[in-house]
């Protein structure tokens, strides 16, 4: 994969990709569902077919997550991004948050309703970072549902296949140690 600098996001996103993710939240039973940066790998910079953030907001930059709900979504940025969300994505889908002081935890203890259940995909999230969305449910008596299927993975009909090459086995003189 070699990195370019050809911008891919944009409110339009999310315009065409919201409702195709509400329908496949609503299928699933989920009244709200937290969509990491991460990937499987918790890889930083991620190929095209794991930019499942970019792919629901339309915002594309390296740190971040939202929770979308039926009726609202909210986009989590830390500082460095705070114009690039504004830019990104459309104000009448998404609001962006400060990712720091507020944080997905910090939000779902405010704003989530009893009983509400909120989705979320276990292999994009450590148990660190887990563990204050645990504790920020059970404070607003939510429940986190452990998904087996990302919506996003279902609604995502055009997603850019996976990268692939192959392995190269290099000689015991670059590791150093057999």
């Amino acid at each position: 994969m070699l990195q370019n600098f050809e911008v891919k996001g944009g409110p339009q996103i999310a315009r065409r990709t919201l409702p195709k993710l509400r329908a496949a939240m609503k299928r699933a039973g989920l009244d709200a569902l937290i969509v990491p940066h991460d990937d499987e790998y918790l890889n930083e910079y991620l190929p095209d077919a794991n930019e499942r953030l970019a792919w629901a907001t339309g915002f594309t930059g390296s740190a971040g997550a939202a929770i979308i709900l039926h009726d609202a979504a909210y986009l989590f940025v830390d500082g460095r991004y705070t114009t690039q969300a504004q830019v990104q994505t459309d104000p009448g889908l998404i609001t962006p948050r400060d990712l720091v002081d507020e944080g997905l935890a910090g939000w779902i203890a405010a704003h989530a309703g009893n009983g509400q259940k909120i989705g979320y995909d276990p292999r994009l999230h450590t148990p660190a970072a887990l563990a204050p969305i645990e504790l920020a449910a059970e404070k607003a008596k939510a429940v986190l549902v452990a998904v087996e299927q990302n919506p996003i993975d279902q609604a995502w009909t055009d997603r850019p296949e996976q990268p692939s090459a192959e392995m190269a086995v290099h000689p015991i003189s670059f590791a150093g140690k057999a």
